[in-house]
């Protein structure tokens, strides 16, 4: 039986890049999948509903949870992973308005989404939220992000705390440098991308969405039953220099 068979999973941003590849890999190990994304989607394959929802619209998020509710649905998996990234600049040159919708996307709409789910999560339910290096050492030109995912890892713990006694473990995801097709749109293809990043990874290359996708996948499954309140370092090395 695959792992997540008839289990209901709800993944943030799942349209592209990391949070499509957890979804197809919900999917393909059998559970029914709930995509939200701010727009269309591609077509998934497998049992993936996809649902434009904009996260940080709390009627929106409800909206879509009273309708899970209304079709008797419970949830078992939710991945926070949607985000918002600000350009690469000093903070005198972040403008009020990049800072303020990064921290509404990252911080605000998870917390819209969690609040939201939480209701619907049996005893036995997982959160995943994706935080990131940048949570862990400093980036030049990425304080609000870097601030946003920061506060991820302290909403990990303090969510896990408040959900032991229900049954829900809560855990956190650290990305490194992963080839997505936003980090390819930044830096223009995805071979300048690799010339770049892989020279900061110890293990000389940078990751592919899969492999957060498996690591999600191990945090939610029956082997990962004793761990809640962790975060899961998926960066090649990177902060270990």
């Amino acid at each position: 039986m695959a792992e997540f068979s008839g289990q209901v999973c709800v993944v943030t941003g799942g349209g592209r890049g990391i949070g499509r590849a957890i979804v197809e890999m919900f999917a393909g190990e059998g559970a029914e999948v709930h995509s939200l994304d701010l727009g269309e989607q591609a077509p998934f394959a497998g049992s993936v509903r996809s649902h434009a929802c904009d996260i940080v619209d709390l009627a929106a998020v409800e909206a879509f949870f009273e309708e899970l509710r209304a079709e008797g649905r419970q949830i078992d998996v939710l991945v926070n992973n949607a985000a918002a990234v600000t350009r690469a600049v000093p903070i005198t040159e972040l403008t009020p308005e990049e800072w303020s919708r990064t921290m509404t996307v990252n911080v605000t709409g998870a917390f819209n989404v969690t609040r939201s789910a939480i209701p619907l999560m049996r005893r036995g339910g997982r959160i995943v939220n994706l935080a990131s290096t940048f949570a862990h050492v400093g980036s030049p030109g990425r304080v609000a992000y870097s601030t946003t995912k920061g506060a991820m890892l302290a909403f990990t713990r303090s969510l896990a705390l408040d959900l032991a006694e229900a049954g829900i473990r809560v855990n956190s995801v650290s990305p490194g440098g992963i080839a997505t097709d936003r980090l390819i749109e930044l830096f223009g293809s995805e071979q300048a991308a690799e010339d770049y990043l892989a020279p900061l990874h110890p293990i000389g290359h940078t990751g592919k969405p899969s492999d957060i996708a498996d690591a999600i996948w191990f945090l939610c499954s029956r082997r990962s039953t004793f761990v809640t309140g962790a975060d899961f370092l998926i960066d090649g090395g990177y902060t270990a220099r």
